[in-house]
């Protein structure tokens, strides 16, 4: 069995709905979990782990400060183990290849800033959530949304999480990185 460390960062909270998500798989998978916010990490005693995956949503370009940060703080630790970085936006989760290269695109440049890459990588989808944001970009991201199509639920609530590709994302994570590496030892 392995320890691995989730860590996340969030912005409306839905990356900690998929944070959450992935200890599950990691627990169903038969391993251990500490799942912890990238903000409360640096006050926290991490100990050690076989493992890592990182969740960050994506607005207007840039991921949060507080996973780069973390990411910067614990680079040696996080290069001596497997890792998985999850990018959650709008564009992760569009059916258009060019929103999709664009948050590639994000992601990409964020491993280039701060010159670490993950051993995995997954482009999840987000959610709206109006109760969660203001006025003003309540309306920007309504706006968007529409000019893709897109009609906003009454309710205010849209998730464009692919749940079951994340599932797969993980176990495959976990397989790869994890399971082959306990059969080697």
């Amino acid at each position: 069995m392995s320890h691995l460390l989730v860590v996340y960062a969030t912005t409306e909270g839905h990356t900690r709905k998929i944070a959450a998500r992935v200890a599950e798989c990691v627990r169903a998978a038969g391993h251990s979990v500490t799942l912890v916010d990238a903000g409360a990490a640096e006050r926290l005693e991490l100990g050690p782990f076989d493992g890592a995956i990182l969740a960050a949503s994506l607005h207007v370009g840039q991921h949060q400060r507080e996973i780069r940060d973390f990411i910067h703080k614990q680079r040696c630790r996080l290069e001596a183990v497997p890792t998985a970085f999850i990018s959650v936006s709008l564009s992760g989760g569009s059916l258009l290849a060019e929103d999709r290269r664009n948050a590639q695109g994000a992601l990409e440049a964020m491993f280039e800033e701060l010159d670490w890459q993950a051993t995995a990588a997954h482009l999840a989808g987000g959610a709206v959530q109006d109760g969660r944001m203001g006025f003003f970009k309540r309306w920007i991201i309504h706006r968007i949304l529409r000019r893709k199509g897109v009609e906003m639920d009454p309710s205010g609530y849209m998730e464009f999480t692919d749940w079951p590709a994340l599932d797969r994302f993980v176990g495959r994570f976990l397989h790869d990185n994890l399971h082959q590496a306990r059969e080697g030892a």
